[in-house]
């Protein structure tokens, strides 16, 4: 991807940061005119709905709210991403050394170890493990 192109899908990707912003701000007004939080209770104390709140604008606008904030915090990963692109193509363009060692392993056929025994107390499940083979 050239820088340009590169540099309008950053501008795109912040144009739908901005829309989903601007419909937060939309649900939360809605939460603000029922005078209520994202914790607020929409019970009273002996467990009836508050009579002076919308219950069902108040779930409808607290549940968008929790989804936007989800596409908002994945949007922000892509425009990273996006940026690195712009600001560093060859950040992009090479693997990471882990995985491809990772992935070297994993063709080898052998599981890698993941830990180390230093002893076995006698008596143990495993002592009579190693003395059954």
């Amino acid at each position: 991807m050239n820088n340009s192109a590169a540099a309008d899908n950053v501008r795109s990707l912040m144009a739908r940061k901005d829309a989903i912003e601007a419909e937060m701000e939309a649900q939360l007004s809605v939460l603000q005119s029922n005078s209520v939080t994202m914790d607020t209770p929409l019970v009273d104390s002996e467990g009836f709905p508050l009579a002076d709140v919308d219950i069902w604008a108040v779930r409808h606008a607290r549940v968008r709210i929790i989804e936007l904030r989800n596409d908002l915090k994945a949007l922000m990963d892509k425009i990273m991403l996006a940026l690195q692109e712009v600001y560093d193509p060859s950040a992009q363009s090479q693997p990471a050394p882990a995985a491809e060692s990772s992935m070297n392993r994993a063709s080898s056929g052998r599981p890698e170890p993941f830990a180390r025994v230093d002893g076995v107390a006698p008596g143990s499940p495993a002592a009579s493990a190693v003395s059954q083979c």
